[in-house]
């Protein structure tokens, strides 16, 4: 018999007990309540209750060695259990405010939910749109001059 089995007819024993009180002189009952027991009783002999494992104590807690300051970049770790790159905006008590690169919004995370951020290769790239911005035409005028180019195309195959 299995843990769940047993529990049971634990159950049942503590129902056919509480039958008796109402009915004390029901042989019936009383012959269930002892095939139960001696059930029990034989269950617990060939299947000892193992004994409890001491669980260890929790490591302390780790303390933060680094001290984040407003502006510094880190990597942060999301709801999912993964890091991501951030950046710290808020210093509070025992928690910082993290914005994720690449998102809007901030996130209270836990110093020890913080890491020093990795070397520039493993860090999140701008979306293409943002770099294009660097390299002189924002993604409007690159836009605008591609549909004028179109444009114009379109007029001189009409025109001849």
């Amino acid at each position: 018999m299995d843990a769940a089995e047993i529990d049971v007819y634990k159950q049942k024993l503590s129902e056919v007990e509480l039958a008796l009180s109402a009915d004390p002189e029901n042989t019936e009952l009383q012959q269930l309540k002892t095939e139960i027991q001696d059930l029990l009783a034989l269950s617990a002999q060939l299947h000892p209750a193992p004994q409890p494992t001491p669980t260890p104590a929790p490591a302390p807690a780790a303390t933060p060695t680094h001290k984040w300051q407003i502006g510094d970049s880190c990597e942060a770790q999301y709801t999912d259990s993964k890091y991501y790159p951030a950046r710290v905006v808020a210093v509070r008590a025992d928690t910082y405010g993290v914005t994720f690169v690449g998102y809007s919004g901030m996130h209270d995370i836990h110093a020890s939910s913080m890491r020093v951020a990795r070397a520039q290769s493993n860090v999140h790239r701008a979306p293409a749109r943002e770099r294009t911005k660097k390299r002189g035409k924002s993604g409007v005028e690159q836009s605008q001059q591609a549909w004028l180019k179109f444009a114009r195309g379109k007029n001189k195959a009409i025109n001849n």
